[in-house]
């Protein structure tokens, strides 16, 4: 506090403390100051993906209000509309009260209200008919659960690669795009340096992801006068606050950076040192047209790929820390003429079709306009890098005292996704940011754990093998690397009902959600006998022709039977897609089950540092409902599927709450990452918490 006296507006008799803050009375009998709540629960929001923690004031047993919780670390106590408009969603009239059995025709909304157990009888016979025969024939595919590494272990377990969920529709191609590129992709696997960045471009983003993290992160960027480049066809949010908005035509945005990594390579603004470093620029690479191996990395006997040492004048490996990669030219290999990987990208960008005068008219932006942000791009990347008092080890064994980073920074989301070019739009973007030298070093891009970030990442997509009461040999979803790993017959034919990881979809990443309903009608590439759904409505909003959708669903064969025999719906409202559905398993809100936010799945990781969240009840539910997530655990113990029972036969986990806690995917390694051992100082791996 200070003891100077007031000056201007603020000396105002108006402008003084109150001597009393309470309203006066106003002789009608209103209480214009209630107390909200007689108690405060602390859980975390699902009304987007954001996940942020939430303080919800419970009144008489009544959700009352909501709030951010200012502990939280994702949102800090920011809350938007849409979070604290979850109190209408939790007493949505549409809220689904009982499980329901169809006895009209599909789409007639005829049911009738049954109890849990004949409800989950009818899920446990159908499910182990066809466990028992051809477990493909399952076709299960979930939304936004936020519980995918449940869900998909599940359906591991079960037998069935026909698995996927959110991602295999919203963003997947953005996804793909980055992770294939530098191993993880904007949002969930990656954030700007908020403290440190100086320019900072937005692609395509709206106010619906991760909206509140970005709020925090606009608010320091503007606090320190940081530079924000807003890319979008609409001026809209965070497009509004920006110091330069570019209205882009839609769709345009990976021309727009070609153009812009073109003025960089004419200009030699690229960052030679990390690419040598840390990128597969100087691999060689076979230019033998006609070749089986045209285009691919050379090898040497062991197959490890070589590059060519520009001092020494040999091939050697692109491992060898002390050799001297050149990043240009052409050269023999064994007779075989080989360029590095950076030779093929200038030769591809630096092509006049991608300059700022051949694309303007495309993008709708000026060649002067393009030109000046590549400038700026460079003069902040190069001439504003920043210094660090971190000493760390790099990938060869070599200790620095510092770390270096050029402080520009990019985010995008769904407006570059939503376009037939979202994956090399986002492909474009990241190669921008390699270039620069801004992916993953203070001031740029920074992945967020799990550590490391390999390109691409993580496992294979498992199924090439389905066989009658057996798991399959790993998780459904993965990552493609070569003709090896892709999910087909003998004869070339998709495994999988949506063809992801086939010559279709090579790169399916989460896998293809939109296609499963018209391939299950179309019988292509087979027919299945139980569509198994979760919290997507894809009768509705997630198809993109609704009216054919449910055409579908409604279509029978000759025989007069349903050519998706059997629909199971889990859905805690009373969406479009249940009048379709011949079972109805009603799901809680979020406000009244457990939910885990895993590294094992879709985490809240800083760049700084790994993050768990659980959501925790905080009503009891006044329906007969229950937690999807439970309920498939239970299904799980009914069908013995390994690993959701003891060896007795009797169910492992009494609910999803006794999963979060006790199950571990490998020893030592479970849902949570904090909080592990006994005494709950563990970090990453330890054992259960009791």
């Amino acid at each position: 506090m200070t003891n100077k006296p007031l000056r201007g507006a603020n000396s105002a008799p108006s402008q003084r403390p109150l001597a009393d803050t309470r309203p006066p009375a106003e002789g009608d009998g209103v209480d214009t100051s209630p107390d909200v709540s007689d108690s405060i629960a602390k859980t975390t929001c699902y009304m987007c993906a954001c996940r942020c923690g939430i303080d919800v004031h419970i009144k008489d047993g009544k959700v009352r209000y909501i709030n951010g919780n200012k502990d939280h670390p994702v949102n800090r106590g920011v809350l938007c509309g849409k979070g604290s408009a979850g109190i209408m969603q939790h007493y949505s009239p549409a809220r689904l009260k009982k499980p329901l059995l169809r006895t009209g025709p599909r789409g007639s909304g005829e049911f009738r209200e049954i109890d849990w157990e004949e409800a989950l009888s009818i899920a446990t016979e159908r499910l182990s008919n066809i466990r028992r025969t051809d477990p493909k024939k399952l076709a299960f595919f979930t939304g936004r659960d936020q519980s995918q590494s449940l869900t998909g272990w599940w359906a591991s377990q079960f037998g069935t690669p026909n698995f996927a969920a959110h991602g295999g529709f919203c963003s997947v191609n953005m996804a793909a795009g980055g992770l294939y590129t530098i191993g993880g992709s904007f949002w969930e696997f990656g954030e700007p340096d908020w403290d440190n960045t100086k320019y900072f471009m937005l692609f395509g983003v709206a106010e619906d992801h991760d909206s509140n993290p970005i709020k925090i992160g606009l608010g320091k960027l503007k606090a320190r006068g940081a530079k924000v480049v807003s890319i979008n066809p609409c001026r809209t949010g965070y497009n509004a606050i920006a110091d330069d908005w570019i209205g882009i035509r839609p769709g345009t945005d990976g021309l727009f950076v070609f153009a812009l990594i073109h003025e960089l390579l004419e200009a030699g603004r690229v960052d030679l040192d990390y690419l040598l470093r840390y990128t597969n620029a100087h691999i060689l690479v076979v230019q033998e047209p006609g070749a089986a191996d045209d285009g691919l990395f050379m090898r040497d006997d062991g197959g490890n790929p070589l590059a060519w040492d520009r001092v020494a004048k040999i091939p050697v490996s692109a491992s060898d820390a002390d050799a001297k990669p050149a990043l240009t030219g052409s050269v023999l290999v064994d007779g075989r003429r080989c360029v590095p990987v950076f030779q093929l990208v200038a030769d591809r960008y630096l092509d006049e079709s991608y300059s700022p005068d051949a694309v303007a008219d495309r993008c709708g932006i000026s060649a002067d306009t393009i030109r000046r942000i590549a400038a700026e791009l460079a003069h902040v990347a190069f001439e504003q890098q920043i210094e660090l008092p971190v000493a760390w080890t790099d990938w060869a064994g070599h200790r620095h005292e510092t770390i270096k980073g050029r402080p520009v920074s990019m985010h995008a989301m769904r407006g570059i996704s939503a376009h037939s070019n979202g994956f090399h739009s986002c492909r474009a973007i990241h190669l921008l940011q390699v270039l620069l030298g801004t992916v993953d070093v203070p001031g740029g891009f920074r992945f967020k754990p799990p550590y490391p970030r390999s390109a691409p990442p993580g496992p294979k997509p498992a199924g090439k093998t389905v066989k009658p009461m057996t798991p399959l040999d790993g998780m459904p979803l993965g990552f493609v690397c070569g003709p090896e790993d892709l999910l087909i017959d003998e004869g070339g034919k998709p495994i999988r009902i949506d063809k992801a990881y086939s010559w279709d979809a090579p790169l399916a990443a989460h896998g293809l959600m939109h296609t499963v309903i018209r391939n299950a009608w179309a019988g292509d590439p087979y027919t299945i006998d139980t569509l198994f759904m979760y919290m997507s409505n894809m009768a509705w909003n997630s198809s993109m022709n609704t009216v054919e959708t449910m055409a579908m669903l409604t279509d029978m064969d000759a025989s007069g039977e349903y050519k998706i025999p059997f629909i199971i719906y889990s859905d805690a409202y009373y969406s479009e897609t249940v009048p379709f559905a011949d079972l109805v398993l009603p799901d809680t809100t979020y406000l009244e089950r457990h939910d885990c936010i895993s590294l094992l799945d879709r985490p809240i990781s800083h760049a700084d540092g790994p993050g768990d969240a659980i959501r925790h009840p905080v009503v009891e539910p006044d329906r007969e409902v229950r937690p999807f997530q439970t309920v498939l655990i239970e299904l799980g113990a009914r069908l013995s599927l390994p690993g959701f029972v003891d060896d007795d036969g009797s169910a492992k986990y009494r609910d999803y709450a006794d999963y979060i806690v006790n199950h571990e995917r490998t020893p030592g390694v479970g849902p949570l990452a904090g909080w592990r051992g006994k005494d709950g100082t563990s970090v990453g791996k330890g054992e259960v918490n009791p």
